[in-house]
């Protein structure tokens, strides 16, 4: 990329990252884009396998609905214990070894729970799953924030924030397909093998960079970057938003086809796919949203406003008319769709350091795992409750107004000022000469 310099020795990263911006040619980094999102996919499509079958796996192990939260809230235990821990493994290993890790443990956790006999045995291979993906996370915002400047972080993050719609796509279309062709358990085959294919692929195609110089745990300054990012207000702000964030949106993920299948007489297939069209939205609204993002020079601007729009529409999911609720369930994937990609470009930004993305991410998933852990259980156990299923839907606008509160309080350096937004578009009037 243009405008950057080579680091000195004194200040190298990891031997894989240490190739440096002015040294990468532009299509190099958009096929490494290409193959970390092939990967990241790999993470989604295995967690949310559950929510499309989840009336066949509450048949299969004799599960009440509160309970049939659990296989998508145990996934994130593993992730709240590894966030930071991955962050540190990101710098000592490099990602390709992250990569290995996080792909490994995809097809082993997915091969696990395919052979599973009970519900125990279920639950550990989600908690397996949950390594995978929590490495996947931190692994390639700080893989985006190597290769990608400021000036095209969010275009990039963005693309790559579509990994979760894409994955969860995948399965609503293909879940209930593959259980009723061969059983639930042809589902998580499905997801071991893609996961196995994913990690080869990003193996091929990114190489080790090829320098051999000192490694993150010889540079004094990045040596002491842990603790420069556990003690950034920001970035721990930006956490607690996407744990508000993803709290509402897996919660909703889950039971929102079960309750169409329930309570509202919609066929299991079809509910699913309405459900899609969250992720359908995402896939083109998460890309949008980066891009949005790096023109006005504000992250937050654009995720506020995604938490706006949530906190008026996920009350009414369970009010609207069944023929209006496929545009509604789209609308939401637009807005819901531009707060990922910001909150985790933000992230990194707010670390102050490109190389302290993965820790700065670490925090973001502590977050983002913490969410996902309490929102099915909290909906589950409301939707359970006298209040019922009206109850549990309006949690998810309050859920979804504490993460716009607690975004906008983050503020910080990271947000560009509108003289800095339209030396950006100057930036790239020249580079299009």
């Amino acid at each position: 990329m243009p405008g950057m310099l080579a680091p000195t020795p004194a200040n190298t990263p990891h031997p894989e990252a240490a190739v440096t911006r002015a040294e990468r040619p532009g299509r190099r980094a958009w096929l490494v884009l290409i193959a970390l999102l092939l990967l990241s996919v790999a993470a989604p499509l295995n967690q949310f396998k559950v929510p499309p079958i989840l009336p066949v796996l509450m048949d299969a192990f004799a599960l009440a609905v509160g309970r049939a939260g659990l296989l998508m809230s145990v996934y994130a235990i593993t992730g709240l214990l590894l966030a930071l821990p991955a962050g540190l493994i990101f710098q000592k290993l490099g990602y390709r070894w992250t990569a290995v890790l996080a792909g490994g443990s995809l097809v082993l956790g997915a091969a696990l729970g395919a052979t599973a006999m009970s519900l125990d045995r279920l639950l550990t291979s989600r908690v397996i799953e949950g390594i995978g993906t929590s490495l996947v996370a931190v692994m390639a915002p700080a893989i985006i924030a190597l290769w990608f400047s400021a000036r095209r972080r969010g275009t990039a993050m963005g693309i790559w924030s579509a990994w979760v719609p894409i994955g969860s796509l995948t399965m609503l279309v293909l879940g209930p397909r593959l259980a009723e062709a061969a059983g639930w358990r042809a589902v998580w085959w499905f997801g071991a093998a893609y996961a196995a294919v994913a990690t080869l692929i990003f193996l091929i195609v990114v190489k080790p960079a090829p320098h051999a110089n000192a490694g993150l745990a010889q540079s004094p300054k990045v040596g002491q970057s842990p603790v420069r990012v556990l003690r950034n207000r920001q970035v721990w702000l930006l956490a607690l938003s996407f744990a508000f964030f993803n709290a509402a949106v897996i919660a909703l993920a889950t039971f929102m086809p079960t309750y169409l299948n329930l309570e509202r007489g919609v066929p299991l297939r079809q509910a699913a796919l309405t459900m899609g069209l969250v992720n359908l939205a995402g896939m083109f609204s998460a890309p949008v949203g980066g891009v949005i993002s790096d023109r006005l020079g504000s992250r937050r601007a654009v995720y506020l406003a995604g938490f706006a729009a949530m906190t008026v529409i996920l009350p009414l999911m369970g009010t609207v008319s069944l023929s209006l609720l496929p545009l509604w369930v789209f609308i939401q994937g637009v807005f819901g769709g531009m707060i990922p990609t910001n909150i985790f470009a933000a992230g990194v930004e707010a670390a102050g350091d490109e190389r302290l993305g993965g820790m700065a991410m670490g925090v973001i998933q502590l977050g983002q795992n913490a969410g996902m852990l309490a929102g099915p259980l909290l909906f589950g156990a409301l939707a359970g409750s006298a209040g019922g299923w009206p109850l549990a839907f309006a949690s998810l606008g309050a859920l979804s107004l504490l993460g716009g509160v607690t975004g906008w309080l983050a503020g910080g350096s990271w947000k560009r000022t509108p003289a800095a937004a339209i030396e950006l578009a100057s930036v790239d009037l020249e580079e299009s000469r």
